[in-house]
């Protein structure tokens, strides 16, 4: 959970990959992504000395919010493979006790790790969507 912006064009076409990969072998699966990441990155150099230690910098947060809300919610079977039927994007601030998670535009503008004017929204990408919806997918694809 370090250099989430480093990494982010590898992590995120690894991610997309996968769904393609699983949607053009069974075009009716339901593909569910869980995607965690740390408000706060580790100090990696901490780490090798079996610290946690916390670098002062926030993540690209509305960046991979904007990026899961574009491979969120693949409605038609038929059609972009590239896409999960529904992405849970999980946002933790593992410096605070307990860990938060955020699951509002709220949370993240209170906190300062979203503009006020984000064109980026959480709330479709938050736990409490994610279950019920991918239910929801697969009964209307399977049945019961």
């Amino acid at each position: 959970m370090s250099s989430l912006a480093k990494n982010f064009d590898t992590l995120y076409e690894r991610t997309i990959a996968e769904a393609q990969n699983l949607h053009v072998r069974c075009q009716k699966m339901v593909l569910g992504e869980v995607y965690m990441i740390a408000v706060k990155e580790y100090n990696p150099v901490a780490m090798k000395n079996k610290n946690i230690e916390f670098i002062d910098r926030v993540g690209a947060v509305q960046k991979y919010i904007k990026s899961f809300q574009a491979i969120n919610g693949r409605a038609d079977f038929t059609k972009q493979d590239y896409k999960y039927e529904k992405v849970c994007l999980l946002i933790v601030d593992f410096g605070q006790t307990p860990a938060k998670i955020y699951s509002t535009n709220e949370e993240l503008i209170a906190d300062g790790l979203m503009p006020t004017n984000s064109q980026a929204n959480i709330v479709e990408l938050n736990w409490d969507s994610f279950t019920p919806s991918i239910i929801s997918t697969y009964e209307s694809r399977f049945g019961n």
